[in-house]
């Protein structure tokens, strides 16, 4: 069987799965204390649009594309699926990092539509070993607001061309809706994107940089576009402030994270680093067309969601709503996508982040 090495714990697998035995314990003692301090509100009443779920997979799904086929949106059916008639504005390449994100109007459904591609590579896979936290530079989310160190170096990779033309395209196109998505590592990138779009005009020349308005994208009233994020596979982007704060900027917004089944990358970062997702869950629990809207609050995830079954399923992060998460996939490929097993340091955190949710959950380290 083949084994995808999602993250590769390189030399440290000992270290820190004692860690994480360690603070999973203090944690558990502690969870009710940490969520007095950082909780998130309700969730309102924004509907998931089945339809507007499976158009953002196959836009996400495009982000995996040849780069020239994506340019000229011609991707087979996974582009014709997302939309026949779109106009790419520009992709967006980290060559050293191997992150790919693209933006464009999709005039039909009246979007300005922003994508990210997960992880592909060895690089990408590597940024998202690295579990520490980092203080996320907004001034609007607050001093405990803390966010996943490689996520964001790998949304910065592309952030600033990207803000500069998704400003652009607003100027022209104020009424259309922000579209943002994105799988897997791709997911958090399009959280990332999704909360500091909304919030552009709070944010500080500083943070941004000034490059953006020397070229001449003068900032509009971004707040009041209407903005739609959907991801698929995403894996936990911060700590509870930052989920608070993100809810509370999207509360208004149709923002849905999309999980499948026993989907392994959403149960990491694991909880006992203090992460913990935004609400809005939305759970298949097959590969069939019935779904679960969740709920959470705090650092309590709804437990009857994902974090209800044991996510070490490899397969079912690479297959959403019945297809697979690449631009195309062949019989070959689809046969080696169930063939994936979880590596057994993998298997091993996702197990004790399982076990804060299930107290009858016993734990077996993998062999």
């Amino acid at each position: 069987m083949t084994q995808l090495y999602l993250y590769r714990l390189v030399g440290f697998t000992t270290v820190v799965a004692g860690l994480i035995v360690f603070l999973t314990l203090y944690t558990v003692s502690t969870l009710r204390t940490k969520d007095s301090e950082a909780t998130i509100v309700g969730v309102n009443s924004a509907r998931y649009n089945v339809t507007d779920g499976w158009k953002a997979l196959h836009f996400s799904k495009a982000a995996y594309c040849e780069v020239e086929n994506l340019r000229h949106w011609s991707c087979g059916n996974t582009c014709s699926n997302a939309t026949p008639d779109f106009h790419v504005f520009n992709i967006y390449e980290n060559t050293s990092t191997g992150n790919v994100g693209y933006s464009g109007v999709d005039h039909d459904a009246e979007r300005i539509v922003v994508a990210f591609r997960g992880t592909y590579n060895t690089v990408n896979w590597l940024q998202n070993l690295d579990f520490w936290l980092t203080p996320y530079p907004h001034p609007g989310c607050g001093k405990g607001c803390k966010i996943h160190r490689g996520f964001y170096s790998a949304y910065s990779s592309l952030r600033t061309q990207m803000i500069e033309d998704v400003l652009l395209l607003h100027a022209r196109y104020p009424f259309y809706t922000l579209f943002i998505t994105g799988h897997s590592l791709g997911g958090a990138m399009a959280m990332l994107a999704a909360v500091e779009l909304t919030t552009w005009n709070m944010l500080e020349a500083d943070v941004l940089g000034k490059d953006v308005q020397s070229r001449g994208a003068v900032s509009p009233p971004l707040h009041l576009a209407p903005v739609e994020l959907y991801t698929f596979g995403e894996p936990r982007v911060g700590n509870g402030y930052f989920s608070n704060w993100s809810l509370s900027v999207l509360t208004r917004k149709r923002s849905f994270r999309l999980t499948h089944a026993r989907d392994p990358v959403p149960h990491v970062p694991p909880r006992t680093f203090t992460y913990v997702h935004m609400p809005r869950e939305v759970w298949y629990p097959t590969d069939g067309e019935k779904y679960h809207l969740c709920r959470g609050t705090g650092f309590s995830e709804d437990p009857l969601c994902s974090n209800s079954v044991f996510g070490t399923r490899v397969s079912d992060h690479l297959i959403y709503l019945g297809i697979c998460t690449r631009c195309e996939c062949t019989v070959k490929e689809m046969e080696e996508i169930y063939s994936y097993e979880l590596p057994p340091e993998m298997y091993n955190i996702i197990a004790l982040d399982h076990a804060m949710d299930d107290p009858n959950f016993t734990y077996r380290r993998a062999p």
